[in-house]
């Protein structure tokens, strides 16, 4: 599957703005109608990202890095 130039920008806010979640900056975020616009643009559905993450396990990426 080839992603757009476009698709790879989105995904590239989605992992900043899910870093921030994990880091517990502007958790509401998730869920929000801003989130599921995010997902959509980076061609993700919103509810299965919302189901996959895990921030616990998300900062332990974080922190290996």
């Amino acid at each position: 599957m080839t992603r757009t130039p476009e698709a790879r920008l989105w995904h590239a806010i989605l992992a900043h703005a899910l870093h921030d979640v994990a880091k517990g900056r502007d958790t509401g975020w998730l869920g929000s109608p801003d989130f599921e616009a995010v997902c959509t643009l980076a061609g993700l559905d919103p509810q299965a990202v919302l189901s996959r993450f895990d921030p616990e396990r998300f900062r332990a990426l974080i922190l290996a890095a």
